[in-house]
């Protein structure tokens, strides 16, 4: 099995994280600190972190829109993906970090989202020392929620987040 996503080698030293599975066992990859991102279509911006908290904005474009010029809904099934990710292993401290992998993930599509700067925000609602639970959620400008989500979350060890 290959890697978990993709990366840049730039040094030959290792890294915490990201990590890759070999012989059933997670193992620390040669990396450097700009190692992973976002896919294109889901880079979110204005990210702040709290402990076990995260908050973002993303601007949908034309490529994100559906037939009916609404933002699909697999694009605002990643953003949830990607803003409970951050927030699941966030902490202000880069070092204290903790890279996380999504178990399960449950969406609620309760509004709609055109061509306009959206707003994320997640927060874990418990859970323990290797698996987060969170609850997120995507509104508009005016505070009117487009989607809610629920998500369970492994994390892997403190410092495992690649670095800003």
């Amino acid at each position: 099995m290959g890697p978990l996503f993709s990366c840049r080698i730039v040094s030959n030293r290792m890294s915490h994280a990201p990590y890759t599975k070999k012989a059933g066992n997670f193992i620390p990859m040669p990396i450097e600190a700009v190692a992973y991102s976002q896919p294109p279509s889901l880079r979110v911006r204005n990210i702040e972190r709290g402990v076990g908290a995260a908050t973002a904005t993303f601007r949908g474009g034309p490529e994100h829109l559906n037939l009916k010029g609404m933002l699909h809904g697999g694009i605002i099934a990643g953003l949830m993906d990607a803003i409970m990710a951050i927030a699941a292993g966030s902490h202000p401290d880069p070092e204290k970090r903790q890279f996380s992998i999504t178990l399960s993930l449950a969406i609620n599509f309760v509004g709609a989202a055109g061509d306009e700067k959206i707003f994320l925000s997640a927060q874990t609602t418990g859970g323990g020392k290797r698996t987060a639970f969170l609850e997120a959620r995507i509104s508009n400008a005016a505070g009117e929620p487009i989607a809610t989500a629920q998500a369970a979350f492994k994390l892997m060890p403190p410092g495992s987040e690649v670095k800003d």
